[in-house]
């Protein structure tokens, strides 16, 4: 399983990632986490010469991306609420996945797609970033087996917070994955 996390900080993306695959690594599941915006990507020019022959122009960390997108079956993708949609890391990173959509290699993959916000869903909805990651796994292809959102994350340390609801989370992804 790999997981894409769209933002940067030592925060509430990357704590939750960290607890799914605390929980993966015990049932022995393979998980690695990625987090693209500590990386070197260019940003799409949208030239569209992927969709030639399937391969980006740029020389940077999303060819070793790429690989591990298509080496692997369940993608985990989680973004923090930015404005009320998904964080610009997030975007960057599947916008950069051209080369695979152009040649339907991600067609048939499983999304699990999470939002995490730092407001009560009324106030700041986590819904716009959830149904772009969505939006993005349908068009693709992808099998979107399981979204979820997490509201009052304001604070680096917040999601920690929610226990319980990690812990459901976890549960429902380890039965929709079937480990």
């Amino acid at each position: 399983m790999l997981i894409i996390v769209g933002s940067r900080r030592d925060g509430n993306s990357l704590k939750l990632a960290n607890k799914i695959k605390e929980a993966f690594d015990k049932e022995r599941i393979n998980t690695e986490i990625i987090v693209p915006g500590n990386q070197k990507i260019h940003i799409c020019t949208g030239c569209m010469d992927c969709d030639k022959d399937g391969i980006c122009g740029f020389t940077d960390d999303m060819k070793n991306n790429i690989e591990k997108v298509k080496n692997n079956n369940d993608l985990v993708f989680i973004t923090p609420t930015r404005w009320n949609i998904l964080s610009g890391d997030i975007k960057i990173f599947m916008d950069r996945l051209n080369p695979l959509f152009s040649r339907r290699g991600l067609k048939g993959k499983n999304m699990i797609a999470v939002s995490i916000g730092a407001k009560s869903d009324d106030l700041y909805s986590t819904e716009a970033a959830l149904t772009s990651l969505i939006s993005f796994a349908e068009s693709s292809g992808m099998n979107v087996i399981l979204d979820k959102k997490f509201n009052n994350c304001l604070g680096s340390d917040d999601i920690l917070s929610h226990e319980d609801e990690i812990n459901s989370f976890i549960s429902e992804l380890k039965n929709k994955i079937n480990c």
